[in-house]
């Protein structure tokens, strides 16, 4: 979603692929804290053959957001739709934020 609540890049799965994480990203820095303390992922797909456009995004943005080379878990789930038809993916993420 992109900061208006629309979504971004319709039909664009890379394009809404960068704003998750992108979004998930403030959200974590808003918190103190960044992927790092990331201890799993759930990951929401619309059309199954996203899977590998998925993986290929992955390999390439996750060695610029976690320090080291092991990742969290990630459970990847294809599903008949999202909240607003336009959105193709939906990432929740699982963390764990030492005050």
């Amino acid at each position: 979603m992109g900061p208006d609540g629309g979504a971004v890049g319709k039909q664009d799965f890379e394009a809404q692929f960068r704003q998750v994480f992108t979004n998930l990203g403030d959200v974590l820095k808003g918190l103190g804290s960044d992927f790092n303390s990331v201890l799993k992922f759930t990951t929401y797909l619309v059309h199954s053959q996203d899977i590998e456009k998925f993986m290929v995004l992955r390999r390439e943005l996750f060695p610029k957001l976690f320090a080291g080379s092991a990742y969290p878990p990630n459970t990847l789930l294809v599903i008949d739709r999202l909240v607003k038809e336009d959105f193709l993916i939906e990432v929740e993420a699982t963390a764990l934020i030492e005050r």
